[in-house]
């Protein structure tokens, strides 16, 4: 009998996983959720912070490609412009050369970290910058790094609205954005544009202060790792500081 209750068991077992595997068979996928109504968020103004958006200072203060130094140094004055111009501790100082001063320090210096200061650089200013303020101008390392590679200094996926005003201008931007927004509206899924509609877009800009021909010598256009970008230890904590 004790037998016969294990065969019992195990053949009720059986026919239970069967009439499982069966409804698996023959289940019908269940529909996906209507994405009809689904709202559009702008990913370049969410990544702020994360390491694969940062504009890389790398090729700019150890480059030696000479053609490239202008390009990568008038961008980089650019962003900081961009982040700075409108904080108190950046007007006050009442020079239109501050930015391009601070990125001649850098560059003289060949800074290895964004945390050594450069000795030519106005060291109050550099450290507000590198810190960041309570009333919403961000950390330097949240747009900058300094990251040894031979590649192009941003990642075209990943970039975020600011560095691409200051590489692109204020109208190219624009139409990126206005591109991106319209190709996610066709499936509620694609958001971010391919390399040859970039190329298409900005050859219909006939008043663009971008020449072309540098698209990738600024944009990494490979195809990366499925999943968010990697975020560093300390960018992590400043983005939870920044939500408590």
């Amino acid at each position: 009998r004790a037998k016969l209750g294990l065969i019992t068991k195990q053949a009720e077992a059986d026919y239970k996983r069967g009439i499982k595997n069966k409804k698996c068979k023959n289940s019908v996928p269940t529909p996906q959720k209507s994405r009809k109504n689904a709202i559009y968020k702008d990913q370049r103004n969410q990544r702020e912070g994360f390491d694969s958006s940062k504009f890389n200072l790398w090729p700019l203060l150890h480059g030696t490609d000479m053609a490239k130094y202008p390009l990568f140094k008038r961008s980089a004055i650019q962003l900081i412009q961009i982040l700075y111009q409108d904080a108190d501790f950046y007007k006050n100082a009442r020079d239109p050369r501050l930015a391009e001063k601070i990125i001649d320090a850098m560059i003289s210096q060949k800074c290895e970290d964004l945390t050594q200061l450069p000795k030519d650089a106005p060291a109050e200013i550099y450290y507000k910058m590198l810190k960041g303020t309570n009333t919403g101008y961000p950390a330097l390392g949240e747009y900058f790094k300094i990251e040894k590679t031979a590649k192009a200094p941003l990642q075209w996926s990943y970039v975020t609205t600011p560095i691409l005003q200051a590489v692109l201008g204020d109208e190219a931007t624009k139409r990126v954005l206005v591109a991106e927004k319209a190709a996610w509206d066709e499936d509620h899924h694609k958001r971010v544009l391919p390399k040859e509609a970039l190329r298409d877009l900005l050859l219909k800009q006939s008043n663009s202060d971008f020449d072309i021909s540098h698209l990738e010598t600024f944009f990494l256009f490979e195809k990366l790792q499925k999943g968010p970008p990697q975020i560093c230890i300390e960018d992590q904590n400043k983005i939870m500081s920044k939500k408590l």
